[in-house]
């Protein structure tokens, strides 16, 4: 089983006592720190060390940032050709100043974390995160060049450090930043953030097996519901309708996208206790016939950008083995490109004008004296 890897990113000098402590605290709890001043890194000697840091990154699962009063050594260009600079950007808010010839080690192992899309917790020192306040307030003002910020140990390098933290705050997501004074802090929270975080994968692990359930069920009981209709409309019924045969039928499904161009229609046979279920897609169409039992369904043609959705319906209700006489209500052009496929899928008419619908209905539906 593997152990999770936590790469330690700081400058080594300012904050020994502090990356010492979490190095204990990352091993007490089972976890694996990597740290380059205790030869967790692999040194490949082809290549120089900070590349081999950069590179280290990768292989691990997070990684936790100690900024503290020092810049840290400047990276060489080696180093920083092996951060993709542009992947980083997609990820920080537009306008975040990376002074690509001013970056530290420590500055390219957290870029490589976001490149790499590795959870970054971030800790700063409590007087470095107030001296950021006030730098941020007066950065663009041309007082910024005599202010002395107290926590950094070299005035020269301040830009550089702010800026830093600017990049870690100003991700688009995972840009958590926890102030600290002394290690037991940082330990502290690690503990909450650690133990909330898994809390939360495994209930979403929870949430997911039962959506996934839900799926599972949901599938089922459409299959026994096809198989239920497949039962239902595979009995025998007559093609060629009688017409006049005194048999009230109550219940239609029309599929228009346009439904108050039926309106006219719907509104006299409902006066005659016939029964319209309205649905605007194809998709709504077949929910409702599996839903219901119906005695005719119309169906216009054209619908959206599908000029034939008509004829697919058709054949959507012939895989289903649907008996209901299927009537096709459209234009006259509609008829003379698609009626003989129509009928030739199982379409019981195509027909075009309002007389024309209203006697098949009428017909169909035993209405007619």
């Amino acid at each position: 089983m593997s152990i999770l890897k936590v790469f330690i990113s700081s400058t080594c000098y300012d904050l020994d006592n502090v990356r010492d402590g979490l190095r204990d605290f990352i091993y007490n709890i089972g976890y694996e720190p990597v740290m380059s001043d205790y030869g967790d890194v692999l040194y490949d000697p082809r290549v120089h060390t900070h590349t081999c840091c950069i590179e280290e990154v990768k292989n691990c699962d997070m990684l936790v940032l100690l900024i503290g009063g020092r810049f840290g050594g400047k990276a060489i260009s080696e180093a920083v050709s092996t951060v993709d600079f542009e992947k980083v950007k997609e990820k920080i808010k537009a306008g975040t100043v990376i002074d690509d010839e001013r970056l530290s080690i420590t500055h390219l192992e957290v870029l490589k974390a976001i490149e790499y899309g590795l959870p970054v917790y971030t800790f700063i020192k409590e007087d470095v995160l107030s001296d950021h306040k006030l730098y941020e307030k007066n950065k663009n003002k041309p007082i910024i060049s005599e202010i002395t910020f107290p926590s950094i140990e070299k005035q020269e390098t301040a830009k550089y450090i702010f800026e830093f933290i600017n990049i870690v705050r100003l991700r688009d997501h995972g840009n958590n930043i926890f102030r600290f004074k002394k290690e037991t802090d940082i330990e502290e929270m690690l503990k909450k953030q650690w133990s909330s975080y898994f809390q939360k994968l495994i209930k979403e692990q929870f949430s997911k097996k039962e959506k996934a359930d839900n799926n599972k069920l949901e599938k089922k009981v459409d299959e026994l519901q096809a198989l239920i209709w497949r039962f239902i409309n595979e009995a025998p019924r007559e093609r060629d309708i009688q017409v006049g045969q005194k048999k009230k039928y109550g219940r239609i499904l029309w599929v228009d996208d346009y439904p108050v161009n039926n309106k006219s229609v719907i509104s006299f046979f409902e006066e005659q206790n016939i029964h319209f279920d309205i649905a605007l897609t194809t998709e709504q169409g077949l929910k409702l016939y599996r839903k219901e039992l119906y005695d005719l369904i119309i169906t216009d043609m054209g619908r959206g950008n599908e000029s034939n959705a008509g004829i697919t319906l058709i054949k959507e209700l012939k895989s289903l083995h649907c008996q209901v006489p299927v009537i096709v209500y459209c234009s006259m052009a509609a008829i003379l490109k698609y009626s003989d496929e129509a009928i030739r899928l199982g379409a019981y008419r195509v027909v075009n004008g309002i007389a024309n619908i209203t006697s098949l209905i009428t017909d169909i539906c035993g209405l007619s004296d």
